[in-house]
């Protein structure tokens, strides 16, 4: 009878498991959600950390490092950022921020999010192959240098 306690609890362990990373890509791939004639790049499920000033209910946490899979998608003027949290990042022309490479796989994004609580500062550091040409794209689509910082390695 032992036995069967604990694969009932293992099963259910793993079910929920199962089920809050199921919700999780869900609510990624529907914060970076964009028609699919307008996406120049993207990255799915890729390593992050967001940093904010404050703490955002139901969101990141300002005293935490809140590590994340994350969705970057980069379309004709708009750059976004998305975890599980919602959309976490967005840069435009109108909302410039920094794009830069910290190093080799090293992306950093950082710029301002409008709340109903007001700005909240976010800072996002992503792992991915092609850092590089995430800043060179950027660079390119958002405008001009002032709203992308670029720093080479």
């Amino acid at each position: 009878m032992k036995g069967i306690g604990f694969v009932i609890v293992g099963v259910s362990v793993l079910g929920m498991g199962l089920l809050t990373a199921t919700l999780r890509r869900r609510n990624r791939v529907r914060a970076s959600a964009v028609p699919p004639d307008q996406v120049l790049r993207e990255a799915r499920g890729i390593p992050a950390r967001v940093f904010v000033d404050r703490d955002v209910l139901g969101g990141p946490q300002a005293r935490r490092t809140n590590r994340s899979k994350a969705d970057l998608v980069l379309t004709q003027g708009r750059l976004l950022v998305a975890t599980h949290h919602g959309r976490v990042l967005e840069l435009t022309p109108q909302h410039p921020g920094s794009v830069r490479c910290t190093g080799p796989k090293r992306l950093v994004l950082e710029g301002n999010r409008l709340r109903k609580e007001g700005l909240l500062k976010v800072r996002v550091e992503l792992i991915c192959h092609d850092a590089e040409a995430w800043v060179d794209l950027a660079e390119r689509e958002l405008g001009a240098s002032r709203s992308v910082t670029l720093l080479g390695n």
